[in-house]
């Protein structure tokens, strides 16, 4: 009977076995008989210059080669060498936002014919770019990161949030300011995502209008995947290196493709403003208003300031700054022409001097909390306040008056003149 079971066991493990060594050489044979699968092809992007080295002015000459099927939708052109200081005051919150690390120069060229797909709620909804575009172009409050994120366009804002890596933030107010404080210290933005936000706004505060941070294009991608772009840098582009990256979309994209931009005599550039300027126009400038602003008996400074701002695209922070320090020469070359002849009150100079001191000190703090359109809006009625008055010292009961005054003032230089003879004597 123990024998029998045994039998019967073994020809049962026997039966197994056989079925087993079959189903497996099916099985192997079955996967022989499929195709290896291929590992999925890498997108490249290669993009490639002209030239080397440009100057201010000239055209770039971007080209290249994607995958077949694919086609370049952006191309970022970044100065990477010349940075600048940039401020933007949240007026919501009121926090001051600063960073020394903001790109001199920075645009995005985006292909005239892109289609962009917006998420609305999960369903995509496609836009014309040019439309977008256009729509925002013609919005004074335009916000670049709406912009970005409705173009598409934040799939090639690549560069400039690597090159910052601290943005500095004050809790601030206008008291303040006046008293010689940016505010109460906050954390600085460290996190990627805080300074790839912030570091948009600051550009848009620095480029300030959309058609210099965004440009439509034409980038030609053909059936074999060479492309083509071109790119005119500004005037008055920045001194140093520069970067272009040719974007496809978020995933597929170009390693930097580098240029210099050279700046030679008669250009100089300013580090600070982060544009090059051609130095004779500022000097020749300078000279025929300060002449002009000495016989009113001011340093000129308020007449230069709008003409740099409208002329040279210098920031107009910059603009006052610079301008405060020039002043010095024409103020102190008028004050020692009128000392010789006789004209100054140094009672009354020196009274009105210490509360424009004062003034000087506070002035500087809030004019980084002050936009280019508060800061022309300001100018221009100042402006306007003066050519009232001026105006009026047309008028003939002003003119009767001022001969008045003439006498008064020969009076005044006669007896001078004679104090100091019998001073000589």
């Amino acid at each position: 009977m123990g024998l029998q079971r045994l039998k019967s066991a073994f020809t049962l493990l026997l039966s197994f076995l056989i079925i087993l060594f079959i189903n497996s050489t099916s099985f192997s044979q079955e996967k022989q008989g499929q195709p290896e699968t291929k590992p999925a092809e890498v997108q490249k992007v290669e993009v490639k210059l002209d030239k080397e080295v440009y100057k201010g002015g000239d055209t770039v000459q971007i080209s290249g080669k994607v995958s077949p099927g694919m086609k370049v939708n952006f191309v970022e052109i970044t100065s990477t060498e010349a940075k600048v200081q940039v401020g933007r005051l949240d007026r919501k919150d009121f926090k001051f936002y600063l960073t020394k690390e903001i790109p001199a120069f920075y645009t995005i060229i985006i292909n005239e014919d892109y289609v962009a797909k917006i998420d609305k709620n999960g369903t995509i909804e496609e836009k014309p770019v040019k439309e977008i575009y256009a729509k925002y172009k013609g919005n004074k409050k335009w916000r670049i990161g709406e912009f970005l994120k409705e173009s598409n366009a934040e799939v090639a804002f690549i560069t400039p949030p690597k090159m910052v890596s601290e943005i500095k933030v004050w809790k601030t107010s206008v008291l303040r300011s006046v008293i010689g404080s940016r505010g109460e210290p906050q954390p600085s933005l460290t996190d990627k995502k805080d300074i790839k936000r912030e570091t948009a706004r600051l550009l848009q505060a620095r480029m300030r209008e959309l058609a210099k941070l965004f440009v439509l294009g034409k980038i030609t991608t053909k059936e074999d995947g060479t492309f083509t772009a071109t790119f005119k840098l500004p005037e008055n582009a920045p001194k140093g290196a520069f970067t272009v990256i040719a974007v496809v979309d978020k995933d597929v994209k170009s390693d930097p493709a580098k240029f210099r931009c050279d700046v030679s005599f008669p250009k100089y550039y300013f580090p600070v403003a982060g544009t090059s300027v051609n130095i004779f126009g500022p000097f020749i400038l300078a000279l025929a208003i300060c002449t002009f602003g000495v016989i009113m008996g001011a340093g000129g400074g308020f007449i230069l300031n709008p003409l740099l701002i409208l002329i040279y695209k210098i920031p107009h922070q910059v603009v006052a700054g610079s301008v405060m320090p020039s002043v010095l020469f024409s103020q102190g070359a008028g004050i020692y022409n009128y000392s010789k002849i006789g004209f100054i009150s140094w009672k009354l100079g020196i009274g009105v001097g210490i509360f424009m001191a004062l003034g000087g000190f506070i002035g500087p703090l809030l004019n980084q909390y002050v936009t280019l359109d508060e800061y022309k809006f300001v100018f221009g009625i100042v402006l306007l306040i003066l050519a009232a008055l001026m105006l009026w010292q047309t008028t003939p009961g002003y003119i009767e008056k001022s001969k008045k005054e003439k006498a008064i003032l020969e009076e005044f230089k006669r007896r001078a003149a004679a104090a100091k003879a019998q001073k000589g004597q």
